[in-house]
């Protein structure tokens, strides 16, 4: 499974457009996860469970997608792309936005447009992590920030390998109790992502799942890591 696993949520109760999503966006790339009413969708992102783009019928039940939306926005604070699925409408808008439409019945085109949505690059790249937590726990106590960051370093990358090894066994609640170890390290530097895969692989994974959110979990780690040590210079130990 690759590590860049894109996360679709498909709200829409016809049986066949769902078919044709999880046709078309191959497994080893996408994971279309379908939901025949809005509420399981809104119980997956209170759960703070991954999604790159939401997929939404207009009269998708029981609110329809304008109040869906409107919902997620102002009460989940929900902030990730979107298309409405619409048979006439160019765009379509709510009171809070307006979002691109993907034309049904779908063909190769509507599907593009959801491919090129995922795959661009994002220009205000999100901080790996951020100090403030620390400074504001430690009274910006540079020493012992030094040594937290150390710890986080010198700590997870172990975890994530013993994950790996306790994977390959499908002990997948080994995994969930390293993955609930290690969520904190992540939200002492203030890593919603990696702290967020920790959080479903601890109390959300299917064994289908696990797999892919491990990888997704160790490519961020990676990165943090880098970015630390470009980061913090030789003076502050950081090896």
């Amino acid at each position: 499974m690759n590590s860049t696993l894109k996360h679709i949520l498909f709200i829409d109760a016809d049986r066949d457009a769902q078919s044709l999503f999880n046709e078309h966006f191959d497994r080893d790339n996408f994971l279309v996860i379908n939901f025949n009413s809005a509420m399981g969708a809104i119980q997956h992102i209170k759960e703070s469970k991954p999604v790159d783009v939401l997929v939404i019928d207009e009269f998708a039940k029981p609110m329809g997608a304008a109040q869906t939306l409107n919902y997620l926005i102002d009460e989940l604070h929900f902030k990730g792309k979107v298309f409405v699925c619409s048979v006439d409408k160019e765009q379509f808008e709510t009171d809070l936005g307006v979002y691109g439409v993907l034309k049904k019945p779908f063909d190769r085109d509507e599907f593009e447009k959801v491919e090129a949505l995922l795959t661009e690059k994002n220009t205000a790249v999100e901080s790996l992590y951020s100090l403030d937590y620390l400074k504001e726990l430690s009274d910006g106590d540079l020493v012992f920030i030094e040594q937290s960051i150390q710890i986080f370093m010198d700590t997870v990358a172990p975890r994530i390998e013993e994950m790996k090894k306790v994977l390959a066994s499908k002990d997948y609640q080994a995994v969930a109790e390293l993955a609930h170890n290690i969520k904190p390290s992540f939200e002492m530097i203030l890593n919603t992502r990696g702290a967020e895969l920790c959080n479903f692989l601890a109390h959300h994974a299917k064994p289908a799942d696990f797999k892919s959110y491990v990888e997704d979990l160790e490519e961020e780690y990676v990165q943090v890591e880098k970015q630390l040590k470009n980061d913090f210079s030789q003076e502050q130990n950081l090896s």
